[in-house]
């Protein structure tokens, strides 16, 4: 962070490893002072970011990038979101998964550098940047916002006034955020919020942008043209070995020219996969036509059905 220090001019920048006070634990005395504010934490929280969410966060997953000790994490599952939050810094990280840990939180906190970890989080409805994306690289901003398109549908990013010293850096300002966010649907602005009587007062705003490509659907609106599999992950579930499903009975005459390795790789890696969105989510959407027919992911719609899901992501042609 001491680059981030030197990029902004903020010599009094508030040390990153106890940015967000955690609460019931001791409190520093710039803790104290923003206590109460509108600015800082679950203040920041209720006015910058909560603003944007829907009412009805069942099934919803919320990715907060540059999470620091998780506050943000606890307030949305609270709200009823899965949350899963990224940030670089190893304290912060371990402190924040020590106190969720201690309140039997069941969010997720990864250490990982922002830039380059997108492709192994899963698919969200929202994702958070709060006072985290002026730390990009622009190259690193832009690289991030071409891929981020797809895998998510709202994109949440709080700002500052900060002093910007090297143009290589993704800026805070306004305007310059609406221009990197020109193939995105601008849906939500939330401009200077007044300081009067606030202890720890800040110039912040917060936009809200939706992807043009990624939103939700109901599983029962989409038409799969492919039902063969739609058994096999429930009988998974009930302890059947995949040898031993009729699915597997299909495939193995279907696919006769297959080498009996190849047929097992290729159902161990669709058991892997279900897995994986057992445990996160779709980390890609499913395709569809615009009549709803999936053309890619009829496995992963089996799956999701399988588990009970109601909706999921989709990406239209």
């Amino acid at each position: 962070m001491a680059l981030c220090h030197r990029l902004f001019g903020r010599k009094n920048m508030k040390p990153y490893e106890t940015y967000q006070h955690l609460p019931g634990t001791e409190m520093t005395e710039r803790d104290k002072k923003e206590q109460g504010s509108k600015f800082w934490n679950k203040g920041k929280w209720d006015n910058f970011v909560k603003p944007f969410l829907t009412e009805d966060p069942k099934e919803k997953i919320l990715v907060d990038m540059g999470c620091n000790a998780g506050i943000f994490l606890k307030l949305a599952e609270d709200m009823g979101f899965k949350a899963i939050g990224v940030d670089s810094n190893e304290v912060a990280v371990k402190r924040g998964q020590v106190w969720r840990d201690e309140h039997s939180g069941t969010y997720k906190i990864i250490q990982a550098e922002l830039s380059g970890c997108l492709d192994d989080l899963p698919m969200a409805d929202y994702t958070v940047l709060a006072n985290a994306h002026y730390y990009f690289t622009v190259n690193e901003w832009f690289e991030y916002l071409d891929k981020l398109q797809y895998k998510t549908r709202y994109c949440i990013i709080v700002t500052d006034e900060k002093r910007q010293l090297n143009r290589c850096w993704a800026s805070s300002d306004v305007e310059a955020i609406r221009r990197f966010f020109k193939n995105w649907d601008e849906v939500g602005f939330i401009d200077l919020i007044s300081p009067e009587g606030d202890p720890s007062p800040r110039k912040l705003r917060s936009l809200c942008f939706k992807s043009r490509f990624i939103d939700r659907a109901p599983l029962d609106a989409l038409d799969s043209s492919n039902h063969v599999q739609d058994t096999f992950y429930g009988q998974l579930e009930g302890g059947k070995s995949y040898e031993k499903t009729k699915y597997f009975w299909i495939i193995e005459h279907y696919r006769k020219n297959w080498t009996k390795e190849k047929l097992h790789a290729w159902f161990q890696e669709r058991i892997k996969l279900y897995e994986g969105v057992k445990k996160d989510g779709l980390k890609i959407p499913i395709i569809v036509d615009q009549n709803n027919l999936i053309l890619d992911g009829n496995h992963r719609y089996s799956m999701l059905k399988s588990l009970g899901y109601k909706e999921t992501f989709i990406r239209k042609t």
